[in-house]
């Protein structure tokens, strides 16, 4: 609507140009006169255009740059949807643990400071990745004070990994109980090593070592 004024005022201006230029001696308008005002009117028909040219660019430029927000909206949209769909995956799908049952008995914690060294059975395959260890101790009238038990499977590097059972001895007509039961990675030597860490109880105690599941 904005150039359709301009381009009636632009009209306007040349009829009034025309009413107002001074007639030719033949009684038509001066030459010289219409050629000034044609000048004028060139001139502001060429700024116009420049301005409807910028105008259009300036629209092209704005065009491109919201098409290419656009894109990357769409992209990030599309890289959140894929982590939040990963995410809730990974919340929504159930824990499952594999594992065998077993029970290989192998016997009593060590009594003195020597360690033991159990051959794990041929029940647990040698694709086996972990051993469930189970391990107990009661204690009734027994000397040594605090006690501990260490299990352990001798990894390929040369280390160990192994958790601790503790019990405490005492003079007591009544019986301590303690167990616990961890998974330990299956050793390649298939040797559970179980030693005392402290000094060795001498009284009624008994105590037991197994593996009760592999996965």
């Amino acid at each position: 609507m904005k150039s359709q004024r301009i381009w009636w005022g632009a009209a306007a201006s040349v009829v009034f140009c025309w009413g107002c230029t001074a007639p030719a001696p033949d009684g038509g308008p001066d030459p010289a006169a219409v050629e000034a005002r044609l000048g004028v009117l060139d001139t502001r028909l060429e700024r116009l255009e420049q301005t409807v040219g910028d105008f259009r660019e300036d629209q092209r430029r704005r065009g491109e740059a919201h098409d290419q927000s656009l894109v990357e909206i769409n992209r990030d949209l599309r890289d959140t949807r894929e982590a939040v769909a990963g995410l809730r995956s990974k919340v929504e799908t159930p824990i499952r643990v594999g594992y065998r049952p077993v029970d290989v008995v192998f016997g009593a914690l060590p009594g003195g400071n020597e360690p033991l060294t159990y051959l794990i059975p041929a029940v647990i395959p040698d694709t086996a990745r972990e051993i469930l260890v189970y391990a107990q101790v009661a204690t009734g009238y027994v000397e040594g004070g605090p006690h501990q038990f260490r299990i352990a499977t001798r990894l390929e590097d040369g280390r160990e990994a192994a958790f601790y059972l503790y019990a405490v001895g005492g003079s007591q007509r009544s019986w301590a109980y303690n167990s616990d039961t961890v998974w330990l990675p299956m050793p390649k030597n298939r040797e559970l090593r179980v030693q005392t860490a402290n000094k060795p109880f001498f009284g009624d105690w008994n105590s037991e070592v197994r593996i009760i599941a592999y996965r």
